[in-house]
């Protein structure tokens, strides 16, 4: 039994490190070697044990690494206005600073989308919502959708 969960412990952890690591070639990074070293050193000092293997995935649920970190709703005011409500993830490994970068891209997103060729941020507001047992930055923001200024009949 001990040796199948190790097993299945150990192509888990080859099998994500594949997925998430780029490969032989890919960037200027050797890191993808680092997945079968950290696989066996899993194994050989015994993490594989029951409660070892069930704080791991337990951890892996909260913090959810894969996960977006901003959740994004955009409403439309009208024609030319949306408004984006922006809220980061309770628990989360970083993202702090990315909102307005965040914003940005899905601004220009649904510009692209609904045929403007501009937009211009409007309003800006971020803050800290206190809710418990965490608390979650949000964003809320208005978006003026542009034609082109330089051909405005465009």
């Amino acid at each position: 039994m001990r040796r199948a969960l190790a097993l299945v412990a150990l192509c888990g952890a080859a099998l994500g490190g594949c997925s998430s690591v780029p490969g032989p070639g890919e960037g200027s990074s050797q890191s993808w070697l680092l997945a079968p070293a950290a696989a066996i050193a899993i194994v050989e000092n015994g993490y594989t044990e029951l409660p070892h293997v069930g704080m791991a995935l337990a951890t892996w649920a909260l913090v959810d690494p894969l996960a977006p970190n901003w959740q994004i709703s955009a409403a439309r005011l009208d024609e030319r206005h949306v408004r984006f409500h922006l809220q980061h993830k309770l628990l989360h490994t970083g993202g702090e600073g990315e909102a307005r970068q965040v914003l940005a891209r899905n601004a220009e997103r649904i510009s692209r989308e609904e045929g403007f060729s501009e937009y211009e941020i409007i309003r800006f507001e971020e803050g800290i919502e206190s809710t418990r047992p965490f608390a979650r930055r949000t964003v809320v923001a208005d978006v003026r959708l542009l034609r082109g200024r330089a051909l405005p009949g465009l």
